[in-house]
């Protein structure tokens, strides 16, 4: 994208989005790193880590629908399932806590001027169905990546059968996805009409 070619306000939302977008990556570099010492690199396939790639390639090519698609997974998703380890574990590491606050941040500052898109959580919920076989044939069953090796014990126990379990499960994330995209578009608001129609 020339910067020249760009209004002053545009050129400095885009310098800015690529700042975040590489505050953003080098945070992932770090983290991967740190994966590759502990021996657990198969890990980054975990939603949450896609998700911050997600938001990586969109602040850089400045596309609002792959920031909000990482954006979303992040704060009604991953975010919150990854609280819920910290405190049933009691631990977590520094590259972790950075990974999981500091993509969502930048996606929300990005979005803030563009607005979310409506097709966020649908396209969100096509990211995790698409992990899933990615993640069974792919990861070791042992870290149980996105959930792909071993079900969830409370919905297990009500719906056994593999694919009554798979369809509750879908349903209850895209509920989440839904209400927590109606929610935040009140903070954000949506895309003008022109941004998603140009030729209008």
């Amino acid at each position: 994208m020339n910067l020249s070619a760009l209004n002053p306000d545009e050129a400095l939302h885009l310098r800015h989005s690529r700042v975040y977008a590489v505050a953003v990556l080098l945070a992932m570099v770090a983290h991967t790193y740190i994966k590759w010492r502990l021996g657990t690199l198969p890990e980054l396939l975990w939603g949450c880590n896609v998700a911050s790639f997600c938001i990586i390639a969109g602040l850089w090519f400045q596309s609002p629908r792959a920031v909000a698609v990482g954006f979303l997974w992040h704060v009604c998703i991953g975010d919150p399932a990854y609280l819920v380890e910290v405190i049933r574990s009691g631990h977590t590491g520094w590259t972790s806590v950075v990974v999981h606050s500091l993509p969502p941040l930048a996606a929300f500052f990005y979005l803030r001027r563009t607005g979310l898109p409506r097709s966020a959580p649908f396209l969100a919920l096509v990211l995790f169905i698409v992990l899933v076989p990615i993640s069974h044939y792919l990861t070791p069953a042992t870290l149980n990546i996105n959930l792909a090796h071993d079900r969830l014990w409370f919905l297990k126990a009500q719906f056994p059968g593999n694919w009554s379990y798979r369809l509750v499960f879908c349903l209850g994330m895209f509920g989440i996805l839904l209400i927590g995209d109606a929610l935040l578009a009140l903070l954000l608001k949506r895309p003008p009409k022109s941004a998603l129609n140009p030729s209008s």
